[in-house]
């Protein structure tokens, strides 16, 4: 283990640029990948999508791992009720909100007597469910109205998972084992893909924040970090080369395990470069690092007002319109950027309850 010496003021000031800044560049990935999915479909851009959905929204998993391990002996002091209870009212508070907001949303549409709320509801990606359908997504994150929140959902259970284990041991090792565990039999017994492989892929990532912050790597990585991405890249592409031919791996276990490990290295690989171009930029205290920075002091309110009330409605506004892709593309990422800032900002921000509500932050 390396010895871990108390950090100046310099230092963890640093290290709390380097984290908004590993924010910022998630949130804007996030946000890309809704644009870019809506408009193009191409090679690169099926491509770029895969790459950002293996890397955006672990980047917040790794930086909440991180932080959960810096301030691991105040949460230890805590009882599980007060502990559970505060992540409920960060997490599940705002989950609660806003998959209720699409679910009624999406009933009103459909109960509009002419054709249109219809047409609206199945172009925004929504469907018609019964209310214990309702039910069954509000608790697993199963359908499309769900996934758009995963993270919320996901984030309190890892928290609650990482908390028991905290209560043995501060070490984050138990943890990687649980997921390895959870991963076998999530494979093993052909569980819900969906609901298994999010959640051990963000106890992961979330695991790997930890150990990272632990352990202090930030020194191992930023002084041989060409040798260590060169490394998890050959990784990353041996285990891709064995799950794209079929010849090599015939047994479906063993090929979709070899699959999970091809994705939490491509997960890894991208956090551990933004990490890197994180720390450049901090130090640089550019023009970009600040607009990266502001991006990531924001990417709550971007990552749960963006999609689809941002996103999705250009979408379907832009094509009525006939306006070509590129350009209905760049405004939808900039909409998705800049209105949910300005509605907290002059809005939620002013309001307490609505704060505690939409955003979970009192």
């Amino acid at each position: 283990m390396l010895p871990i010496k108390p950090r100046s003021y310099d230092e963890l000031n640093s290290e709390r640029d380097i984290l908004q800044l590993m924010r910022g560049f998630g949130i804007l990935l996030v946000v890309l990948q809704h644009s870019v999915v809506l408009y193009f479909d191409t090679g690169f851009s099926n491509v770029f999508i895969t790459v950002c959905v293996f890397i955006d929204v672990h980047v917040f998993m790794f930086v909440a791992g991180y932080l959960f391990q810096k301030y691991s002996d105040k949460y230890q002091r805590m009882g599980f009720k007060s502990f559970a209870l505060k992540k409920c009212k960060a997490l599940l508070v705002p989950y609660a909100f806003w998959a209720g907001i699409l679910f009624v949303g999406t009933f009103i549409l459909y109960k509009l007597s002419d054709w249109y709320g219809i047409h609206v509801a199945e172009a925004l990606g929504f469907q018609r469910y019964s209310p214990a359908e309702i039910i069954v997504g509000l608790l697993t994150y199963r359908y499309f109205h769900m996934q758009l929140y995963w993270f919320l959902f996901a984030l309190f259970w890892v928290f609650m998972i990482n908390y028991a284990f905290l209560k043995c041991s501060k070490r984050p090792e138990p943890v990687l084992v649980c997921f390895v565990l959870l991963a076998l039999m999530s494979v093993i017994f052909k569980a819900d893909e969906y609901i298994l492989t999010k959640l051990c892929r963000s106890i992961l990532t979330f695991g790997f924040g930890r150990m990272f912050q632990r352990y202090r790597l930030e020194r191992i990585l930023l002084k041989n970090w060409a040798a260590l991405l060169a490394i998890l890249a050959a990784f990353y592409a041996a285990f891709y080369h064995l799950t794209s031919v079929p010849a090599h791996v015939s047994d479906l276990y063993l090929k979709t395990v070899l699959k999970n490990l091809e994705i939490a290295f491509l997960g890894i690989l991208g956090i551990a470069a933004v990490y890197i171009v994180s720390t450049f930029l901090a130090a640089c205290k550019r023009r970009l690092t600040r607009l990266i920075r502001i991006l990531g002091d924001y990417s709550l309110p971007i990552y749960l007002l963006h999609n689809p009330w941002i996103v999705h409605a250009s979408n379907i506004v832009f094509k009525k319109l006939s306006v070509p892709d590129w350009a209905g593309n760049m405004v939808s990422i900039l909409l998705g950027l800049l209105v949910p800032v300005v509605l907290h900002k002059y809005v939620i921000r002013k309001r307490k309850w609505l704060s505690r509500i939409t955003l979970g932050i009192s």
